[in-house]
């Protein structure tokens, strides 16, 4: 029986290589085979416990889906059956609003104009002093 002394210095140690490069390979394989899922509708539930806005109240605009080959949303002063307007326009309109007592600004806009847009437009029209920008919410058929 052999034993080794204990002044003798072991030259063993461990090649993590190999095993670093098949890790890194098994997540290559896993980052290209995993099916990226991405822009799935969302189901919203409806809001519960926002508070509505008087209609007397408030000033309205619409914002209708783009036609092509424009890629900006029409803006109509009104519940959509007003005229189409400029920002420029909807800003004399809201600040005629203001001083007729409205100081809320209802922003309606069509499902399919993007939201960037509505953001663009609430942007634009809330330089009006003394207003606050509702985005206007269809109720869902059948509540209430």
């Amino acid at each position: 029986m052999m034993f080794r002394r204990d002044e003798e210095e072991r030259n063993e140690h461990i090649d993590m290589t190999p095993m670093v490069d098949v890790v890194f390979q098994l997540m290559t394989f896993m980052l290209f085979s995993v099916q990226m899922s991405g822009g799935e509708k969302v189901d919203i539930p409806p809001a519960r416990h926002g508070v509505g806005v008087e209609e007397n109240d408030a000033t309205f605009l619409t914002l209708l889906k783009p036609v092509p080959p424009s890629s900006e949303a029409r803006l109509l002063l009104g519940h959509g059956e007003g005229q189409i307007a400029t920002l420029d326009q909807a800003r004399a309109n809201i600040a005629d609003g203001v001083k007729q007592g409205r100081r809320k600004v209802i922003l309606q806009a069509d499902g399919e104009v993007p939201h960037g847009e509505v953001i663009r437009i609430a942007a634009a029209v809330s330089d009006v002093e003394g207003i606050t920008v509702h985005v206007g919410v269809q109720e869902p058929t059948g509540a209430r």
